[in-house]
């Protein structure tokens, strides 16, 4: 059953608080569009006879050149967006179908032409005017189908243009050819690629066009044997001694799949071969039948062909034929195509390593901008954007902005603290913890890391957990070097028994020592958080075992005392008096939600998605109690157990507050897009709402506010005065709000950047008030919502969001290791999702479908034998997750 709540409007009195000052915005104003009616076709590509098949891929560049040879007629305008055709001209004339003959060859020469049969059919019109009366001021109208369809169209005009210059793995997003020395690679050998990005955004009574940076991952082209040293960490010469069984898996994994062409054939007639596996043997080792009836092995066969192998130690693809035999591919001859995108989860060290790769300074970044708006962009000359009667501003807008105060805050000795810049310091916490069974379980060799050298960190981190206002009544924690590459949960399960130091009290916590990972999830973080979580129920604290004894141990204590005493269920800091304002005598709650979504490889494999919820219990909002769960449907973006996990937390809460419920909650709700606003207030909402009808049945329901954050997204600012600028950094300081100019003005939201960022361009919260029960001011919700970004105890500094999404997000994130299912066989999802366009979410047929029109409901495909572990009572209600 649907809700009959709307969505909430934004106050009539506009937000005044805090200091203003002007910035520019990444945003190009649409100076003049008059919102025309716009065709729309299907496009289907077909050989002339049954070998020539078209991928997916190819129909982006078989369009492209139906373009520049004018086919479509001369000065026609027409945008392809990967699915549909789009043009305020009738290119079907007089009948509603359009035959174009077309020779197109692969790209990068790879297979021989191709004779193409392209055939236009007549789809739908689509009207403009929609998005008009949305952005129009005093405009009541919300968000609809509608308006997303009208963005898509008008993204793909704007889009096309630049899409045939540059490579495109998207829609909205192009790259820039990089010469051979200037290729980056992530650890692990995956390609990082940087480009521009460009939408069309709504506006206060006009649209908008939001240009910025991007990057994404690729899997790298070139010679084969040119790119395994990034791949494994080997140098070209040590590849001449051959592999080992582990780097052979390992790069057989990474290859898998992918798309080859081999070097020996030439230039022309190049053909191109999928990845199945990398043999166990080598080059001089795999043998095969030849054409004369000898075997032989593939080393000889090249040195017969006049091409000795200069590594033949190495292994060979083996790409496998149907009813054929296997074909073996020596490495050397093997080239990696382009265009092949990386589509599992980057690792968390490769993430981090990603970040760092492209952070840029606030400044540069705008540079940069501005140099594609005039080099690349170019859209006052863009025959696609004047087509449609667009007009784009070539100057990027300039808006008023505001600067709100940061909050005081208070430690153990209750005088005021006042941040500077998102910063402050905690000399000692309000509430310590008396630390009486833990233990410490070293997962690294005692010759890397000496016990002396453990010991003597050991005493300078309980020397500052001291200082800080924790008890440490056991100062001596048992030590236990276990096998690095062990059974880990038996040495958890050792380190736990070792913790029972006093016999009356339950393990309290395990640190364990580990070695930095540098690829993939498989590391052990994951299975120390399930074990010491879901098996033993004690809290654990990693530590990495190269940041023992370094330079900067002391600052890492630091960091971990805050840790240690926030999941143990002490308080390290908290607002100063009367900081935060809910309108309510009582204790109010505040929740944090969001849902783990797996990559796209994980998902095509039968992954689930994982949600959690956090909601505070305490008036000074610093205690957090958690729930997760694993959605059974796969790839909903919902929480399906909300009703549960709600009904746990506000019986937790009357638990800790003698019998009360609240009376005021304000809900965060994080990983939502615009298009999916109305389901959760349909789903989600609702569902909230019964809890509240069966939890208050005896009382008034509570006043419930819900929000939606928004972190995904390319607003970046830029303060236009040095004085208004973050001294460190260039970027705009803590507590800027932005609510006028390129938000809707019927819809309650504002950007809100609450933390500092040093290194690169701050990235501004983009938060949506879907529901105002609490019928709070602009200037209220927005002072709430900035102090709720310096309650977190992982850190002394202001947030990027909210405390509880921020909570929230790491609860997914670790319960995503707690889940089990049984993967889906890749046979059973039409092989590589998405390639070719016969896959899961490719076209469904050969030609374009029109995504826009209704479809019949698609069965929900369900997880296999999915289940997920669920945390140990013992901690179930601390705040093991920060």
């Amino acid at each position: 059953m649907a809700s009959q709540l709307g969505f909430a409007s934004r106050p009539k009195e506009p937000a005044r608080a805090g200091t203003p000052f002007q910035i520019v915005a990444n945003f190009l104003e649409i100076a003049k569009f008059n919102y025309p009616t716009v065709n729309s076709y299907s496009l289907d590509i077909r050989g002339r006879d049954r070998n020539s098949s078209v991928s997916k891929k190819d129909y982006d560049m078989i369009f492209l050149q139906i373009l520049r040879e004018g086919k479509l007629g001369r000065g026609v305008g027409a945008a392809y967006d990967g699915n549909l055709v789009y043009s305020i001209t009738e290119l079907t004339r007089a009948g509603n179908k359009r035959e174009i003959n077309v020779v197109f060859t692969p790209e990068g020469d790879v297979g021989r032409p191709k004779n193409l049969i392209a055939t236009l059919k007549y789809s739908r019109q689509f009207d403009l005017g929609g998005i008009a009366e949305y952005v129009r001021v005093n405009s009541n109208k919300s968000w609809s189908s509608e308006i997303q369809t009208i963005l898509i169209v008008l993204n793909a005009f704007i889009n096309s243009k630049v899409r045939a210059q540059f490579s495109s793995s998207a829609k909205k997003a192009i790259f820039i050819h990089r010469s051979q020395n200037e290729r980056v690679f992530l650890n692990g050998g995956i390609e990082l690629k940087k480009g521009y990005w460009q939408t069309i955004r709504p506006g206060w009574g006009k649209l908008f066009i939001n240009i910025d940076l991007c990057a994404t991952t690729y899997y790298p082209s070139g010679k084969l044997i040119d790119i395994i040293p990034h791949i494994i960490a080997k140098s070209r010469d040590e590849l001449r001694q051959g592999l080992t069984p582990e780097e052979i898996e390992h790069l057989s994994e990474f290859l898998k799949d992918l798309d080859v062409t081999t070097t020996y054939r030439g230039d022309r007639g190049r053909r191109k071969h999928k990845v199945f596996q990398v043999s166990a043997r080598s080059a001089d080792q795999c043998t095969f039948v030849a054409g004369d009836g000898r075997r032989i092995s593939v080393a000889e066969y090249y040195r017969g062909l006049g091409m000795p192998l200069e590594f033949r130690n190495l292994p060979c693809i083996v790409v496998r034929k149907p009813h054929k035999d296997d074909v073996l591919l020596p490495l050397e001859v093997c080239e990696l195509l382009q265009g092949q995108k990386y589509k599992k989860r980057l690792s968390p060290y490769q993430l981090q390593e990603m970040i760092g790769k492209v952070t840029v300074r606030p400044d540069d970044r705008f540079r940069y901008l501005d140099y594609a708006l005039k080099n690349i962009y170019k859209h006052q000359s863009d025959e696609n954007i004047s087509s449609i009667g667009m007009e784009v501003g070539s100057e990027f807008v300039k808006l008023m902005a505001r600067n709100l105060a940061p909050p005081r805050l208070i430690d153990r000795e209750r005088k005021p603290i006042q941040p500077v810049m998102g910063n402050w310091e905690v000399k000692r916490f309000i509430t310590g913890i008396n630390i009486y069974n833990w233990s410490v379980v070293v997962f690294e060799d005692m010759k890397t890391l000496p016990i002396e050298i453990l010991k003597n960190a050991l005493i300078q981190l309980m020397e500052l957990l001291t200082q800080k206002g924790l008890n440490i009544v056991n100062n001596k924690p048992p030590i236990y070097y276990a096998n690095p590459n062990g059974d880990y949960s038996k040495s958890l399960q050792i380190g736990f028994n070792n913790a029972r130091i006093n016999r009356g009290k339950a393990p309290q916590l395990i640190i364990c020592v580990i070695r930095k990972k540098l690829k993939g999830d498989s590391g052990i973080r994951p299975i120390i958080k399930k074990t010491c979580g879901t098996i033993l129920g004690v809290i654990s604290q990693c530590i990495v075992a190269s940041n023992i004894g370094s330079e900067k141990w002391r600052q890492i204590c630091g960091n971990l005392a805050l840790k240690i005493n926030g999941r143990l269920g002490g308080t390290n800091s908290t607002l100063y008096n009367h900081e935060l304002k809910f309108k309510t005598t009582t204790t109010p709650m505040v929740l944090g939600a969001d849902v783990f979504h797996p990559g796209i490889e994980e998902k095509r494999k039968g992954q689930p998605s994982v949600a959690a919820v956090c909601a505070s219990m305490d008036p000074e909002l610093t205690r957090y109690v958690a729930r997760y769960g694993m959605n059974k449907i796969l790839n909903n973006e919902t929480i399906e157990d909300i009703e549960n996990m709600m009904k746990d937390l506000l019986e937790q809460f009357r638990r800790r507050n003698d019998g009360a419920l609240p009376e005021q909650i304000i809900f965060y709700r994080d990983g939502v897009s615009e298009g999916q606003f109305q389901t959760v207030l349909d789903v989600e909402i609702f569902a909230i709402k019964n809890v509240f009808k069966e939890v208050y049945k005896y009382h008034d329901p509570p006043k419930l506010t819900f929000l939606i954050v928004q972190k995904r997204h390319h607003a970046r600012f830029l303060p236009v005065n040095e004085k208004d600028r973050d001294p460190n950094g260039g970027n705009c300081k803590p507590g800027t709000v932005i609510d006028t100019g390129i938000v809707v003005p019927q819809n309650f939201t504002f950007f809100l950047q609450s933390h500092a960022s040093p290194l690169g361009t701050a990235r501004s919260a983009y938060y949506h008030v879907i529901l105002n029960e609490g019928n709070f001011s602009a200037d209220e919700i927005q002072g709430i919502t900035y102090r709720l970004c310096f309650l977190s105890v992982r850190c002394n500094m202001a947030l990027s969001h909210v405390t509880p999404v921020h909570y929230a997000h790491h609860i997914a994130n670790q319960a995503r290791y707690f889940v089990d299912y049984d993967p889906i066989p890749v046979s059973a999802r039409g092989g590589r999702g998405g390639r070719g366009g016969r896959g899961r979410g490719g076209r469904g047929s050969r030609g374009g479908r029109d995504r826009h029109a209704e479809e019949p409901a698609t069965e929900k495909v369900m997880v296999r034998n999915g289940s997920c572990a669920r945390v140990k009572d013992s901690i179930l209600n601390e705040m093991y997750f920060v």
